[in-house]
Order: structure tokens, then C-alpha cells, then sequence
């Protein structure tokens, strides 16, 4: 509707303008005054939705999905209120990437469903050129909404869900849309690591290595590179138990799984070198829509945590200083189609 009231605005100048030609436009008034309302309109453009409330946009972009969760969770008066609110409003498409029985889960239990909605809202109306580095936003449900931004600003994340449309300005508020459903960090990288099924070996292995525990539950951020169970399988056990064994050679292991910054999915590409807490690089290649560390590959992305990102691995990686650990024993087949095992599950961790 913007769009075409400048279109009939400009045309309708373009079309004085031909009628009676330069120079008489520039002698008169009225022709004067037509020229500058179209440029008025053309400024004014980015407000057009202003008389519009969030719920009400929210209709009008087509996130259709997100108007009938908010509906079913009772929050349409709230959002509707005079505010103002900054939305990380999820599409259609990112809903529909959810597990199903998830989504059965929330259709069924109200609360829960009003408790992650409320992880999408903050108070105060935030434009995306306001937003900084590893800000965290109060969000509604009193969790904080990571920020994060890369490539100079083009990319924008929001607990790592990428800003595919941002500043949808609302009569109360602003929508920026995202391509993914953002969830409440379960908490920070140590407590998942406790908590979550897949990680019992590198449970095990931070439980030996006094220090990497403290510095994974510290204010960060920080970025996880967290093998999994079926990761460790992979090790010869004569390697594991002499690594396990070993505190110094162990703590520099761990130590290379983390980056000292927060970098989803979305901030990494191809080529990237990463600078680790020991010292060394590790290398991002990303390929056909998969994401390798080293000879890792990424099996879930962007596990968000109060202070920072877990991305599960499918390989331990090995500092330079553990070359010879296990040696050629270490080489193990990719194609395991198991792992997905371990992907379902730590998504439905990071859903709950």
C-alpha cells in the first residue's frame, strides 16, 4: 500500500511535469507543492504502518503462524496495548520447523506457549541501528534475548535467530522478523552440559579437568564446539582413558572447543578462522548447507545458553600439542547416520 501510494504520487508530479514543462513547474506554486508532498510522502514511507498495532502488522506481514499462537495464548490485548514493544516475530516457515510433537506439546499447554511468546517481546521500542554486540535484551518473560551482529551489521541475530526483515514499525512498537523461534536459554554452557543426555562423556571429561567448568559457567560469551557421546565413541578407548588421565593434555582439548566470543551459524563462513581459550585456530567450512569445524561437522546449531552458544559436533578436536594421543587410530568413518539420534535429542533439550 506504501508502494502504491508513492507510485501514484510520483506520477501524478511526472505527469505535470510533462504537461506543462520545466520551467513553468518551477514558476508555480501549486506544482511546487505537489513536487515537495510526493518527496514528504516518499521520507514518510517507513511509518505508514504507524496507525497500526502489533498484533495488527503482525496480520499484515503474513505471520500468520505467530497471530494465532499469541491468540491462543492470550496475548493479543497485551501486545495491543499502548507499550511500546520491540517483537522478534518468528515467520511461518520458522514454525514450521518445529518438531511436531513440540508444537502439540504447546497447543496444549497454554503457559508454556505464553512463556516462550514472551521470549520474543522486550519493553521499549529498539530499531535494528540501535541494537550492539552482544547486548542482552530483557525480554517479557525476564530471560535475556541475546543480540548479536556480524559482517559489519548486515547480519543481525537475535539468540541466534537471523533478522530476515527488520524495523516493521507498529502505532506501539516495532517488529523485526526472524527466521527461527527463539527459545529461553536453559542456562549457562556448564548447567546444559550437566543437564543434557549426549554430553555424559564430556561431562565427564570437565569433571577431570578442574577449571574449564568455572570458565564455561563465567560471563562469557563464549561459543562451544561440544563433542558428543557418539563423538567421544569415536575415540579408541585406550585414547580416551589416557586423555582422561591426563589433566594438562585434557584441559588444552577442552580449551580448543571454545571460542572466547559468541558465534552462531549465522555469523560463520566458509574460510573463517577461529581464535580458541588455547591458543590455536580452528577452521569453519561450510558447504551445501552444512557447517564443518575442522574435520567436525556440525550436527545442531546454535544451542543458545545465558552466556553464550553450543553447537553439537560429531568429532573431538585435537590441538596441535595432541597430535600424538592417539595418532591414525583416531581416523573414523563420517557416514553416521546415528548421529541424528543425538541431533533430536539435544533439539528437543533446547525446545523444553
Amino acid at each position: 500500500m506504501v508502494h502504491k501510494f508513492r507510485n501514484i504520487a510520483n506520477m501524478k508530479v511526472v505527469g505535470l511535469l510533462l504537461l506543462t514543462g520545466f520551467s513553468a513547474v518551477f514558476a508555480s506554486e501549486q506544482l511546487w507543492m505537489e513536487l515537495m508532498s510526493a518527496q514528504i510522502v516518499n521520507a514518510d514511507g517507513d511509518v505508514a504502518n504507524a496507525d497500526k498495532n502489533i498484533p495488527q502488522l503482525a496480520t499484515d506481514l503474513g505471520l500468520k503462524t505467530l497471530v494465532t499462537l499469541v491468540k491462543k495464548a492470550g496475548l493479543v490485548d497485551a501486545l495491543s496495548g499502548t507499550g511500546p514493544f520491540t517483537v522478534f516475530g518468528p515467520t511461518d516457515d520458522a514454525f514450521s520447523k518445529l518438531p511436531k510433537p513440540f508444537v502439540d506439546f504447546l497447543l496444549k499447554n497454554v503457559t508454556v506457549l505464553a512463556d516462550i511468546l514472551k521470549y520474543h517481546v522486550a519493553n521499549g521500542k529498539v530499531l535494528s541501528k540501535d541494537l550492539k554486540n552482544d547486548e542482552l535484551v530483557p525480554s517479557l518473560l525476564g530471560s535475556d534475548i541475546r543480540i548479536n551482529i556480524y559482517k559489519n551489521g548486515e547480519i543481525i541475530t537475535a539468540s541466534g535467530r537471523q533478522v530476515t526483515l527488520p524495523d516493521q514499525e507498529a502505532s506501539n512498537g516495532v517488529i523485526h522478523e526472524v527466521g527461527g523461534v527463539l527459545f529461553p536459554p536453559p542456562g549457562t554452557i556448564t548447567s546444559v552440559v550437566k543437564k543434557c543426555p549426549v554430553f555424559s562423556t564430556l561431562l565427564k571429561a570437565v569433571g577431570a579437568a578442574p577449571g574449564i567448568a568455572g570458565t564455561l559457567d563465567g560471563k562469557g560469551p563464549f561459543t562451544l564446539f561440544a563433542p558428543s557421546d557418539k563423538a567421544f565413541a569415536k575415540i579408541p578407548e585406550k585414547c580416551l582413558d589416557a586423555l582422561l588421565k591426563n589433566t594438562t593434555l585434557l584441559t588444552k582439548v577442552l580449551e580448543y572447543h571454545v571460542v572466547p566470543s559468541t558465534m552462531y551459524s549465522a555469523g560463520l563462513s566458509c574460510g573463517d578462522k577461529l581464535k580458541t581459550v588455547e591458543g590455536g585456530d580452528v577452521k569453519v567450512t561450510k558447504v551445501f548447507g552444512r557447517t564443518w569445524i575442522n574435520r567436525s561437522r556440525v550436527t545442531y546449531a546454535d544451542g543458545t545458553t545465558t552466556n553464550g552458544v553450543i553447537h553439537v559436533i560429531n568429532r573431538v578436536l585435537f590441538p596441535r600439542c595432541a597430535n600424538d594421543i592417539c595418532g591414525d587410530a583416531y581416523a573414523d568413518d563420517d557416514n553416521d547416520n546415528k548421529e541424528n539420534a543425538d541431533e533430536n535429542i539435544f533439539k528437543a533439550f533446547f525446545s523444553n
